[in-house]
């Protein structure tokens, strides 16, 4: 957040609340260090003495994006009233804190205050949820950051050494920072309180990229170590506090030069936006730090004098470190440092220059650091700006971009490699990955790291690398899974916490990792895990292994996973596991019968927000959502206007001759733009022309023009035209097809055409096209529209979806639960009992079998004990202590072998019950009926084809039902005689 000018214009509403938040800000800037300028005895009664004791104090307050004021006040071309109003407005908030009395304020008093404050869309964007103390201390807990610790780290102060900081590197309020003060002096009672306070200002250090947060870090941890202080009959003069406005991802790259010097290059995308250049080089030698070379261009960009006068004294200073330079090389590199510095001060954003200064400063940490701790943000990375997503993208391994094949962005993700299902790796990174990554560099060698993320990293395919890395070339402490902890933990966000431990160091062969795993009802396990045995395909053949998810569970449940996923195949290795059709505007295509006009074969439907939409019946079909489904068992209520032709491939229905007479025109291309305005469609369309040809650019649309006349389509001139085409398009009977008027516009080589479309059409369905139309604007700007379909078209719809025998689930659940859904069935519409197409929805998945038998194993097998307790083990957790039953999930369940092998041996007395139907079976019928007479025979035979014993079996489904189902223990035995009675049955 840059400083703003007093006096510009904000437009747009967004612009509006950002300005009012930064006003918000100041207000309570100026209100917190009003405090704390009280707690040190500097009480100021009015702005000047303010700003004087702010000045008299910059090794406590650093110059912020807050202090515009100051500048104001002293603008001589600020109106008069304006800076009387300002300075009475500042004046009257500083003498009612100067008549408070602050003793008892607190650490963190405004966390609280600003977190309300701040809009929650805001802080998502942010990733800014403060942390309850509870967990900062289970944070540093699992770091191992106790006493004796800490008494370690105090005594090789004292010594000399410095690499003993501890670091939050997202400190946000300071939760973590004012704990850690807490900790210290609790555990050096009795050192001499001076060198107490020295070792936390020297040792303890925090970054954050919001100034305001930084602000507050800084009060609450004066008010934290004077409190200590009081307590043990002290006082507290703060020298300097290490918390730095700055941003702790940014990397500056040091360059060596031919010519004796060289260079650090400070990259802050923010910078493109003031300057037009995204990063400054600063020359520097040994002995000549860059800061001071930074430091001297400030000083001469603010006091007003040359960029000649600066390259003359940084060459001075330069050559005591380096000797001779040769200046023709070093002078260009100076001056472009004092311009790009001169332009951010010129453009009112000096305080951008501080942000660089700490940057530097911060780099100076990395390799230097005890132990990093805190909570990072938790934002998915496709949420960043542009500018910071690709300088993340260039800098770091864990979300790096790496070119095509083998190195591609896959690359850094987990593949499952599946032979059958494919699995998307779309951007879904989270942004805790990158501050791992880079904790890791601010440590020494030996250092911990210890974060609460968001547990998504221990299964998510974006986190593959980070899982590599971490297995192989680190020493994992502690996990404690909170995934499916019922408690909320950070207010007002939905989250799913795991607190990780890391040392930097190698791991030794067979170390242990402590974890601790909640589970819905807030019990806790703990136990310990080999740490090459943490992924799931350990010790296996499988691609990417060390890439795979983290299984938290004990041993004796991982040794048993072991087992049965070693030696079978995976369902994604089998069948293609399938998403539903998805629409992206279920409001306007789903809703329930309302009424219906049988004379004229119309459906009156009650769509999900309310709105009553008249449409031909034979487009109406059953829908089913993912709630629909249970094991054996589904339902509908609700219908779907579905716009496809279920005569052949299911394509988007589609007027044959306006498809035809798009695609002659170029317009269903994928580089071709859509939007809509106003009931129509409008598709833009880019051309190389001879920027010298002024005709270039008519003459391209003539031609298109031209092919429609070319294959028997007739093209009216309208008149008159208000842009450069109006055509009327007729076939070959006269009949029309479209209106099209277009648009054409010329500029530096490239030649823009807009086609403004009329008269589309759904076929044979007037009523449905009318109510698409009046939806065009919300139907074009879906994400998986593309200028190649219709409108109205459904996502995800092939004819393989619609085959038997689809065995389907919900994805989201506590457990799998399986159905057979069949590819029709019978609906009452309108009194008339119809066969139509039964239409599952994105949150359904299903494969299809097209044997009767094996599907009907495969669903017995997926409501399964055994099945449900195995994807927990590795699925990605939801709202509610349920499970993401999603194609990569599911893909990696293991099949037993003998259940789908040739001869299929697995269950083979199940043949005869299929045998004996007279017509197509009911699935989910016979599957029931043979549950409740043979489930223990059938169990018997799923234990001995995958070779697990009972008490195996029993320990991994105790485990997966106290994980969230928190059922009785799973019976297994068999009572003698059993058998021949439930084959009988």
């Amino acid at each position: 957040m840059g400083s703003l000018k007093l006096g510009s214009t904000v437009s747009s509403r967004d612009d509006r609340r950002w300005l009012f938040l930064y006003a918000l800000e100041t207000y309570l800037n100026i209100v917190i260090r009003a405090i704390t300028l009280s707690k040190l005895g500097r009480a100021a009664r009015d702005v000047n003495s303010f700003i004087k004791n702010i000045e008299d104090m910059r090794k406590v307050f650093e110059p912020n994006v807050f202090e515009w004021f100051f500048e104001a006040l002293n603008d001589q071309n600020l109106p008069k009233e304006l800076g009387e109003s300002l300075s009475s407005a500042i004046n009257a908030i500083l003498d009612v804190m100067y008549n408070l009395d602050l003793l008892y304020v607190t650490t963190d008093m405004f966390r609280e205050v600003y977190q309300d404050i701040l809009p929650p869309e805001v802080r998502k964007s942010l990733g800014e949820f403060y942390t309850s103390d509870k967990i900062v201390n289970e944070v540093l807990d699992a770091a191992g950051l106790n006493a004796d610790t800490i008494r370690g780290l105090y005594d090789m102060w004292r010594s000399g050494a410095r690499d003993t900081l501890i670091l939050d590197p997202a400190c946000g309020s300071g939760s973590f920072l004012v704990n850690v003060v807490k900790r210290i002096f609790n555990s050096l009672e009795g050192r001499p309180l001076g060198d107490v306070v020295r070792f936390i200002e020297s040792n303890v250090v925090g970054i954050d990229i919001n100034p305001f947060a930084v602000e507050m870090a800084k009060l609450n941890l004066i008010i934290a170590i004077a409190s200590e202080m009081t307590k043990r009959g002290g006082a507290y003069i703060p020298s300097e506090l290490r918390v730095y406005w700055a941003d702790s991802l940014s990397r500056p790259k040091r360059g060596q030069s031919v010519y004796k010097y060289n260079t650090l290059t400070v990259k802050v995308p923010a910078l493109q936006k003031i300057v037009g250049e995204d990063s400054i080089s600063i020359p520097f030698c040994t002995g000549v730090e860059p800061v001071m070379i930074l430091d001297e261009a400030v000083k001469h960009v603010t006091d007003g004098r040359s960029s000649a006068d600066f390259v003359q004294r940084a060459i001075e200073e330069l050559e005591r470190g380096c000797g001779s330079l040769q200046r023709d090389v070093v002078v260009p590199d100076l001056e472009k440092m004092y311009n790009i510095l001169k332009a951010i001060y010129d453009s009112g954003n000096s305080r951008v220059i501080s942000l660089l200064r700490n940057i530097i400063a911060v780099q100076a940490l990395v390799g230097k650091c005890s132990y990093v701790v805190g909570n990072p943000p938790w934002v998915r990375i496709h949420n960043l700006d542009k500018n910071v997503l690709n300088y993340l993208r260039e800098n770091y391994e864990w979300v790096k971009k790496k070119g095509s094949g083998e190195q591609s962005e896959e690359s850094i993700a987990f593949n499952p490699k599946f032979k059958k299902t494919k699995v998307p790796f779309a951007e879904q990174i989270d942004y805790s990955v990158v501050f791992v990554e880079r904790g890791l560099e601010f440590l020494k060698e030996g250092g911990v790291l210890s974060y609460v993320i968001t547990s998504k990293v221990a299964k998510a395919t974006y986190a593959g690398k980070m899982r590599e890395d971490l297995v192989r070339k680190y020493t994992l402490l502690k996990l404690i899974d909170y995934s499916l902890y019922p408690v909320q933990l950070f207010k007002d966000v939905v989250n799913y916490p795991l607190i990780i431990s890391v040392k930097k160091a190698p791991p030794q062969e067979g170390h242990r990792i402590k974890v601790t795993v909640y589970n819905t009802g807030g019990e806790s396990k703990s136990f310990e895990i080999v740490q090459e045995d943490l992924p799931l395909y350990s010790g296996t053949s499988y691609p990417n292994k060390d890439r795979s998810p983290w299984v938290l569970a004990p041993p004796e449940v991982i040794s048993t996973l072991r087992k049965v996923v070693s030696s079978n195949p995976r369902l994604g290795d089998l069948y293609e596991v399938m998403m539903g059709v998805k629409t992206s505007l279920n409001e306007g295509y789903i809703g329930s019968i309302d009424s219906c006009d049988p004379g004229r074969k119309l459906v009156r439907l009650r769509l999900e927000k309310g709105t009553i939409v008249e449409v031909e019946e034979h487009l109406v079909n059953p829908v089913i959502r993912g709630e629909d489904i249970d094991a054996f068992n589904f339902k509908w209520d609700e219908y779907i206007v579905f716009p496809h032709d279920i005569s052949t491939q299911l394509e988007p229905l589609w007027d044959g001759d306006q498809r035809k007479v798009l695609s002659l025109l170029g317009l269903l291309c994928q580089n071709v733009k859509v939007r809509a305005s106003g009931g129509l469609l409008e598709y833009e369309a880019e051309y190389k022309v001879n920027s010298s040809d002024t005709n270039a650019c008519a003459r391209v649309v003539d031609n298109l023009i031209q092919k429609l006349v070319n294959n028997n389509y007739r093209v009216d001139r309208v008149t008159p035209c208000a842009v450069d085409r109006c055509l009327e398009i007729l076939d070959n009977k006269g009949s029309r097809v479209l209106k099209v008027n277009i648009s054409i516009e010329t500029n530096k080589g490239r030649c823009i055409a807009t086609y403004t479309v009329s008269g589309l059409r759904i076929p044979n369905a007037p009523k449905a096209t009318q109510h698409f139309i009046g939806l065009l604007e919300k139907l074009v700007k879906r994400d998986d529209y593309r200028a190649n379909l219709p409108p109205w078209a459904i996502f995800r719809v092939s004819k393989s979806k619609f085959e038997e025998y689809r065995i389907a689930w919900q994805e989201i659940s506590k457990g799998i639960e399986a159905t057979h859904l069949p590819v029709t069935v019978n609906t009452d519409i309108c009194g008339t009992t119809k066969q139509k197409l039964l239409i599952p929805l994105q949150k359904v998945y299903f494969i299809v079998e097209k044997d009767p038998l094996k599907a009907l194993k495969i669903l017995i097998y997926l409501n399964s004990d055994l099945a449900r307790n195995l994807v927990k083990l590795w699925a990605w957790t939801a709202r509610g202590g349920c499970y993401e039953h999603t194609s990569y999930n599911m893909g990696m369940l293991p099949i037993p072998r003998s259940l789908v092998d040739r001869d299929n041996t697995m269950w083979g007395f199940i043949k005869s019950y299929i045998e004996q139907l007279q017509e197509a079976p009911e699935l989910n019928t016979v599957a029931r009926r043979l549950l409740d007479s043979a489930k223990d025979r059938l169990l018997r035979e799923l234990l001995e084809n995958l070779e697990i014993s009972e008490n195996e079996y029993k320990e991994l489904v105790e485990f997966g039902e106290w994980l969230n189902e928190l059922k009785a223990p799973p019976q297994v035995a068999v009572e003698e005689g059993s058998e021949e009675s439930s084959e009988e049955g």
